[in-house]
């Protein structure tokens, strides 16, 4: 059996214990990843998203929001739970009816599973218990479901144990981080 050489084994053991260092080996610059979005990034706003009723928007470029366009058809204070499972322990159920059309290939509408709630009259936000309150009290699928349609397009109503005296509808996507939140104004009373 031939010895393997002692400068190579040296240079092997030096390479590999480089390799393993936290920091790097003198005359190498390492780049860091920035929390600043790449200039490449398909996403280019943090800012704020309001709906109007009525008014379709793109909420593509928002970072971690839907890429879709998405429209608020209707908000409805004072909703009924169709099955009578629920009564509101906030005040009232509102019902938010919502379209979008996917401008992806994602698999499913994201906005069916946010963090619903409201704002309460002080700006105070309220947890809407949406999921619960939209799969005991919606049985008939009228209620927002995650997949969109063979043509791409997502339609259906959520409904969100809310104050009397919401100021507006929050969704809150948590599973970006840091957390989205797009507010949906409420219809002039």
């Amino acid at each position: 059996m031939r010895a393997f050489p002692a400068a190579a084994l040296a240079v092997v053991c030096t390479v590999a214990m480089a390799s393993c260092a936290r920091s790097a080996p003198p005359g190498v610059t390492v780049e860091t990843q920035s929390a600043e979005p790449s200039p490449t990034t398909t996403w280019k706003s943090d800012a704020p998203v309001t709906l109007q009723v009525g008014s379709p928007t793109d909420l593509s470029q928002t970072r971690g929001l839907a890429k879709a366009v998405v429209t608020v058809e209707s908000i409805t204070e004072n909703a009924t739970c169709p099955t009578g499972a629920l009564k509101p322990k906030n005040g009232q159920f509102v019902a938010v009816q919502l379209s979008a059309t996917r401008l992806d290939t994602s698999e499913g509408f994201g906005m069916a599973v946010y963090d619903w709630g409201a704002l309460d009259g002080n700006g105070k936000p309220v947890a809407g218990n949406a999921g619960l309150v939209t799969g005991l009290c919606l049985t008939d699928g009228s209620a927002l479901k995650l997949a969109w349609s063979a043509s791409g397009r997502a339609a259906g109503t959520i409904l969100i144990d809310a104050p009397k005296t919401v100021t507006a509808i929050t969704a809150t996507n948590s599973m970006v981080t840091p957390s989205v939140t797009v507010t949906l104004a409420m219809p002039a009373r």
